[in-house]
């Protein structure tokens, strides 16, 4: 019967992957999108160019994923909600995304990742694991940081959204997928990542030249997951993305 399950949760995550997001499937039955390009200096997601563009390619497929998520009555807070429901912080343990099982906690993989390139120094004796120093710019407010205790890695879907959105009927194995999947994570400022806590697009956003670059991540782990989303935070992330340069 498991087995059955598991064939019927890959078939439908093939229909999705393919239709909906241009992508594969993982050994879990989640759609695998291609890496997210970093922020690198200018800020921008998928844009190689200045803040607030997009490709059209990519553009294109933001709005099409929008058009097809679930508009669903969301609760603000889910008194059930516990991060210990999405495993461990940071953990390695996870199957079926991006670094998982590299032998490096995600919050270090998304530092590495995120840095502006040629900035990472890393510890002696970690296979490069361990970030000691580096450059980033936050997506969220433009600046740029040397200090890595002001990086905070963000759930661009907040844990506790995704749990009152569908996320506590899920399995511990896919809720530690989402946790930890970099197309679901950010490095950015501390002060911009607990201005955002836990809201929505409908009640935070970053200044207007970043909004591009949050919509289109937003959008793609929504979608990428199959969460539903408010209809207020449909309207803001449709005139986020109107906003977007191509």
């Amino acid at each position: 019967m498991r087995n059955i399950r598991r064939s019927r949760l890959v078939a439908a995550c093939t229909m999705v992957a393919v239709l909906v997001l241009g992508a594969g499937c993982s050994e879990t039955g989640l759609p695998v999108l291609e890496p997210t390009t970093s922020a690198g200096a200018s800020g921008t997601a998928d844009a190689g160019g200045n803040a607030g563009s997009v490709k059209p390619s990519t553009l294109s497929q933001a709005r099409q994923q929008l058009g097809s998520l679930e508009i669903k009555t969301i609760p603000g807070r889910d008194s059930s909600y516990e991060r210990d429901a999405f495993g461990d912080s940071w953990s390695d343990a996870a199957t079926g995304v991006q670094f998982g099982r590299n032998g490096c906690d995600t919050r270090n993989d998304i530092l590495r990742r995120d840095a502006v390139p040629g900035t990472i120094r890393t510890k002696t004796g970690t296979s490069g694991c361990k970030v000691t120093a580096g450059a980033w710019v936050s997506e969220y407010n433009g600046a740029r940081y040397t200090n890595k205790s002001k990086i905070q890695i963000d759930h661009i879907v907040p844990l506790s959204r995704a749990w009152a959105s569908g996320a506590k009927r899920w399995s511990a194995a896919r809720r530690l997928a989402f946790a930890n999947d970099p197309d679901n994570l950010l490095a950015v400022d501390g002060s911009s990542n607990q201005s955002k806590s836990d809201k929505g697009p409908s009640a935070w956003r970053p200044p207007k030249q970043y909004q591009c670059a949050y919509a289109v991540r937003y959008v793609r782990a929504v979608s990428k997951y199959d969460l539903p989303i408010t209809k207020s935070d449909k309207s803001a992330l449709t005139g986020m993305l109107d906003g977007c340069r191509t």
